[in-house]
């Protein structure tokens, strides 16, 4: 059996890592504020039912994750945490115990 034949799972593999790579690069570097903001908010819509709108929602910096988003709609807040890559670290909807913080105030603008 030729010698080449050993290296290719190691090839293969290189390749998958570098792939793999390069998308997470890509997503870091298109992923903005607007659009993580624009994602949970749409998930709120969903989430909330009738009458919930996507201006019920605002974003302020995390202290352990990128964005917290917050949506608040007749005094029941959701809180959505939100990674670097635009994922969902934590949920927190009304009546769950969670780091809903009263003091914040009004989003900034």
């Amino acid at each position: 059996m030729p010698r080449w034949i050993w290296f290719l799972p190691v090839g293969i593999l290189l390749l998958v890592a570098a792939l793999l790579g390069y998308r997470q690069g890509w997503l870091m570097a298109n992923m903005t504020e607007t659009a993580a903001i624009q994602m949970m908010a749409a998930r709120y819509v969903e989430e909330a039912g009738e009458g919930a709108r996507p201006s019920d929602c605002w974003a302020q910096p995390g202290e352990a994750v990128w964005l917290v988003v917050r949506c608040e709609r007749d005094g029941a807040r959701w809180e959505y945490h939100v990674n670097r890559f635009g994922g969902l670290e934590r949920r927190y909807g009304p009546g769950e115990a969670g780091p809903h913080t009263d003091e914040i105030g009004e989003p900034r603008t």
